[in-house]
């Protein structure tokens, strides 16, 4: 018996696929009635929770909730690159590995490519942000830790590397933050969830919605807009880290989205400004209780220096010797 399975498009933002042997458009088109529709776009971020600093075992480390999508950025110190290798660079090389947690996604035998493809375009979006020109033959691992997907998960996990890289002490050139939007039969979504992103892969997957082309329709709209648009910026210098697009976009419906997605950008950069300006507080307040235990403690030594200086070691080993009380006779 013949068995077709469709192909993955690994171009998407990462989404929990259900692997569907048989797919029609019928199916597609239930699919796409029971997604919940946006009436008007309102180009701003979901709700966000961003922490640096949550583990004390390395230097750099952020966590992020974007939405139900939740993963962790490790930063570790640059390490000296192999001597075959350091030859060949003349800046520093980042390295970066996306690893999804076992209950993060139900679709297990793709999860080895998204993690490669993910790793990829991370490596894209963070290279122009990183310094690299000052650790040279030096190169800089950056792990990511996703725990749950839904929708939106590279440009989440930029955000968190970015907070992550300023926590570790890596010189950066600007705050870079990104974010993600679709359109597909009309609709524009902004921070598209994992089932949209999953509609939009059964569309090119050869599953088009019914209607979607028809004999009265025109030429021009034979084939219906539907793609996603990546975009991560730096807004100090107006400059595009990384901008991904797949799936088919007239050119102005392209830049609409563009400037979504920058609009996203801003609202996220005053809100992680934020979260580090807080971070520094909060470690100034850490550094100065240190601090001030240091001086309660070289006050105490002092005064035990002074009271040997002046009874004698003898005396003053005597003075500080207290009896057992249940061994006393």
């Amino acid at each position: 018996m013949l068995r077709i399975t469709q192909t993955k498009n690994t171009l998407l933002d990462g989404a929990t696929i259900a692997d569907q042997l048989y797919a029609t458009p019928k199916d597609c088109e239930d699919f796409f009635e029971s997604i919940e529709k946006p009436t008007q776009v309102v180009p701003v971020p979901r709700s966000t929770f961003i922490r640096a600093g949550v583990l004390t075992t390395v230097r750099g480390s952020a966590y992020m909730e974007y939405g139900n999508t939740k993963l962790m950025a490790i930063v570790a110190p640059p390490r000296e690159l192999v001597r075959s290798s350091a030859h060949r660079v003349s800046m520093g090389v980042i390295n970066c590995y996306v690893n999804f947690a076992a209950f993060a996604t139900g679709d297990l035998e793709s999860v080895p490519e998204r993690e490669k493809h993910l790793g990829s375009m991370l490596t894209k979006a963070l290279e122009p942000l990183v310094c690299r020109n000052e650790f040279l033959n030096f190169q800089l691992d950056i792990r990511v830790l996703i725990l749950d997907d839904d929708g939106c998960l590279l440009s989440t996990a930029i955000n968190c590397c970015g907070v992550a890289l300023i926590e570790c002490g890596i010189s950066t050139y600007d705050l870079i933050t990104a974010s993600t939007a679709c359109i597909y039969r009309g609709y524009v979504f902004i921070n598209p969830t994992a089932k949209v992103e999953e509609l939009l892969w059964q569309h090119r997957g050869g599953n088009a919605l019914l209607g979607s082309s028809s004999a009265n329709s025109d030429k021009d709209n034979d084939i219906q807009e539907h793609g996603l648009l990546i975009n991560a910026s730096m807004d100090s210098f107006e400059q595009l880290a990384q901008c991904q697009q797949c799936g088919y976009l007239k050119p102005e419906t392209y830049v609409r989205l563009l400037d979504y997605t920058l609009e996203i950008n801003k609202s996220l950069r005053h809100l992680i400004r934020r979260v580090l300006s807080d971070r520094v507080k909060e470690q100034h307040l850490l550094d100065m209780r240190e601090q001030e235990e240091e001086r309660l403690e070289d006050k105490r030594l002092a005064a035990i220096i002074e009271r040997l200086k002046q009874q004698g070691l003898h005396e003053f080993i005597q003075s500080n010797i207290k009896e057992d009380q249940y061994t006393k006779k």
